[in-house]
Parts: structure tokens; sequence; C-alpha cells
């Protein structure tokens, strides 16, 4: 699906007042939640199941860069460390980098708001456990798909061996001050993290039948937000066994 940039007229139009209780951080100015209202609008239109799934879904063009990518990690693994390098580089990541950067991380309010709500009482402290051998074995459970969106999933650490066998700042620019656009787009929409379904942030629930996979959109456009609030079916979970995807892990581990 070709990727729908609102017109200048349609940002005017739909630029908003922030109610009183928009949080800090999310969403920060009238422009960006005229555009986010915008491609939430178009994807309730055209796209009904995604919409009902996913935060924001993400632009369909952007698995044809994960393809790429993969044929990529599949040359580095052979031992042309050139070659991949440039295919990398061939690869048009910055509408990804500008897409999570400016849209998908800030969605959760303007949805909210979207569905008449209004964002709940946290509750401080609670304990929670997000480390790399929990993320691998939660992912692998959900087949290293985001249980929201549905993209291709990647951990961190095989990233990060990717991006050392493509001779290191490829996927991250380490010199730079970290950021979001440190990162190359595909680390941006791939890399693995797990989403509290119940938020964490009101329920306390670290338990593994309240996590699921998920990518940085989602994970950061649902914020503290329930399913309900977001107008959202509850994420699908414990793909693992109907999955064909596996997160790259089994190429990069043939060469360790």
């Amino acid at each position: 699906m070709r990727r729908v940039v609102p017109s200048p007229e349609s940002e005017r139009t739909l630029r908003v007042h922030r109610p009183s209780w928009y949080e800090e951080g999310v969403a920060k100015t009238n422009e960006t939640v005229g555009r986010i209202q915008h491609l939430l609008a178009v994807s309730k239109s055209q796209e009904q199941d995604r919409f009902a799934r996913a935060p924001l879904p993400y632009p369909r063009e952007f698995d044809f860069e994960i393809d790429r990518f993969v044929e990529a990690v599949r040359v580095v693994v052979s031992g042309d460390f050139k070659q991949a390098k440039e295919m990398v580089e061939a690869i048009d990541h910055e509408p990804m980098v500008n897409w999570y950067d400016e849209i998908a991380q800030h969605v959760g309010a303007v949805r909210l708001a979207m569905f008449g709500g209004q964002p709940g009482k946290r509750r401080s402290g609670g304990k929670r456990n997000l480390g790399p051998t929990r993320i691998r074995r939660i992912a692998a459970r959900d087949g290293f798909l985001c249980g929201y969106c549905d993209i291709r999933l990647v951990e961190p650490d095989v990233l990060r061996d990717i991006d050392t066998m493509l001779g290191g700042g490829v996927l991250h620019k380490r010199l730079t001050s970290r950021n979001n656009r440190s990162y190359h787009g595909i680390w941006l929409m791939t890399a693995i993290t797990l989403d509290h379904v119940e938020p964490f942030a009101k329920h306390h629930n670290d338990s593994d039948d309240n996590l699921v996979a998920s990518c940085w959109s989602c994970n950061f456009g649902k914020y503290h937000y329930e399913l309900q609030e977001l107008g959202l079916k509850p994420p699908r979970m414990k793909r693992g066994a109907s999955s064909n995807w596996q997160g790259l892990r089994e190429l990069v581990m043939t060469t360790q």
C-alpha cells in the first residue's frame, strides 16, 4: 500500500488544540496531531482489520525494504562483507526513520482522543524483567512477529551482531548522541521489545501471559493505555509453531 502523506491543506484543517490532559512528550505539536489524525482516519477507512490490531499500521512498502535487508544478511553471512554493506546502504530507510520518529511513537494520545477517552491513573513502583533472555523466549513463542502490526522482528543482539559484521556504524551510529536518528530505519522498525498487554504502569502484571513481542512503533504507540481505550483487539500471541520467520538468528548463528 502506498504511504499516505497528508497534504498541507488537510494538515491545516486537521490541526487541533491539545486537550489539557495531553501528556508531555506525546504528540508535541498540533501539526503532528493533525498528521496522525489523518493517517488514522485513512487506516480506519481503508484497512479496517489492521486498524483494529495496531495503534497505527505501518506502511506496507516497508516489507520490501525488510526483504532487501534479509538478502543483505544472507550475503554478509556468506562472507561478502563489502557487497552486503552496499546492499544495506541502498535500502530506502529514511521513510522508516521519519515514520517512527515523527509519527508512530506519538500515536497513543491521539488515538485515545479519537475514541473519546482520557488516560487513567498510573501506579508507581513494581518490578519488571525485560532482559534479552526473556525477550528471546517470548519472541520465539510469538513467532518473532509483532503481536499488533505483524511486522517481522529481530532481536537487538542479533542486529548488533549484523552491524558488527557490516563493519560497525551501519545500523547504529554509536559515535553520535543516542537518539532515534542514530539508528538505521531497519533497526527502528524491526527491533524486538516486549509490551505489557495490560499496561504495567496501571496493573504491575509482569507475567509471561501479559507480555507480547512487539515492535518499537506499536509499543510506544500503545504507550500505557488499555486496549479498549484505543479500540484495539487483543494482540496475536503464541504463533511460534506456525511462523516461518525466526528473526534472522539462525542465519547469524551459522557464523559463530
